[in-house]
């Protein structure tokens, strides 16, 4: 099986909150061991759901788990709901269209601010922005500029702290004005940063940066109101301390971030491809990057265990992941690897894309969500 998706005249209890169809149900694989009975009435600040378009277009923000943004993959509908949409322009390699959905028992507020979608929260601020036409230099410019505004934006609504970042960038390989694009966008946010968050560069949130054929610069975010703890892999460079062989700024972003609210711990995994150190491995062969980006993934969980006491399981079905393939017809082999890996039931979408970097073929990301049992 690859993403594990739902109807919605097929949905039940969620992982944490007890909601009668035709509310937002549960995923894939929830457990029946008593986890949804101990957490009933539990307010939850946020989970990822991957949805069918037919079950996104009957929620609404009236259901108890109410989505406060999505993400569409495809071809989808709008809700016409409010929420922040993201049409992510990336291909579903496995049906016609997904959905992911955010979503949260919280109070949600829809708003707009300087080009950016927002949804509020007690607990987080979403927000999106799609800068169209960016060509040349001005891949960088444009940069700044939207993560200037994003900024700003964060700290003038008190949710200063980024948690996640997505960054899809039109033809993200292209070179131009001697440089390529990935490498102009790096160095346009490094600027924004050093300008107005300058201690972020340090600890930067977690993030990816992938490529789409169309949609300008895409950039959506999740903010907090206190910081999360950015973590990195021990097997890997600090992506913000790569040599300037990679470009004139290093990429900022930490390898993962690991947060904690009252539902339970929430741990965003970065961009992970098949990288040690700072080299790219196993040039033009599709399995062994996999295998090298499913050991880093790996890796950088048992690193965050470590330093936080905090137990995550790659394999849960509280886990959602996102494959990111550079070739189509490479999916049924990436598709065996992880389900050989992580088990047939693993929550994971699996996306036509390019990569940051021209010779990598494959990379993942995704979140893990470990909820907290009362007694």
């Amino acid at each position: 099986m690859t993403v594990r998706v739902q109807d919605a005249s097929r949905l039940t209890d969620g992982p944490g909150v007890a909601v009668p169809a035709p509310d937002l149900g549960s995923r894939s694989g929830a457990r029946s061991d008593g986890l949804q009975a101990s957490l009933l009435g539990e307010r939850l600040a946020l989970d990822f759901r991957y949805l069918t378009p037919d079950a996104y277009l009957r929620l609404s923000s009236r259901d108890a788990v109410r989505p406060f943004a999505a993400i569409l993959h495809g071809e989808v509908a709008a809700s016409g709901e409010g929420w922040p949409e993201v049409r992510s322009r990336l291909r579903p390699l496995d049906a016609p269209a997904h959905v992911e959905v955010l979503v949260t028992t919280s109070a949600v507020d829809s708003d707009a601010e300087r080009g950016f979608k927002l949804a509020v929260t007690e607990e987080l601020l979403f927000g999106v922005c799609r800068v169209e036409g960016v060509r040349g230099v001005r891949v960088a410019e444009a940069a700044e500029s939207l993560y200037r505004e994003l900024l700003g934006l964060i700290e003038r609504r008190r949710y200063p702290c980024l948690l996640r970042m997505w960054n899809i960038l039109e033809d993200v390989n292209g070179q131009q004005d001697g440089l390529e694009r990935y490498r102009h966008f790096c160095r346009g946010r490094h600027e924004a940063f050093a300008a107005i968050q300058p201690a972020t560069l340090d600890c930067p949130p977690a993030a990816c940066g992938i490529g789409a054929g169309e949609g300008g610069l895409c950039v959506y975010f999740l903010a907090a109101r206190d910081p999360g703890l950015p973590v990195e892999n021990p097997r890997q460079i600090s992506a913000y301390r790569y040599p300037r062989r990679y470009g004139p700024r290093s990429p900022s972003f930490s390898r993962g971030l690991l947060k904690r609210f009252d539902d339970g711990a929430h741990f965003f995994l970065s961009g992970t491809a098949s990288i040690t150190g700072h080299e790219s491995r196993h040039h033009g062969r599709i399995s062994e990057q996999v295998e090298e980006s499913l050991t880093n993934v790996r890796a950088l969980i048992h690193s965050t265990q470590e330093r936080s006491g905090q137990s995550l399981d790659l394999a849960s079905p509280t886990t959602t992941l996102r494959a990111y393939l550079r070739n189509e017809d490479h999916y049924p082999v990436v598709r065996e690897i992880v389900e050989r890996q992580l088990g047939s039931n693993a929550n994971v979408l699996y996306l036509r894309s390019d990569i940051c970097r021209r010779e990598l073929l494959f990379e993942i990301d995704g979140q893990i969500f470990v909820p907290s049992l009362r007694p």
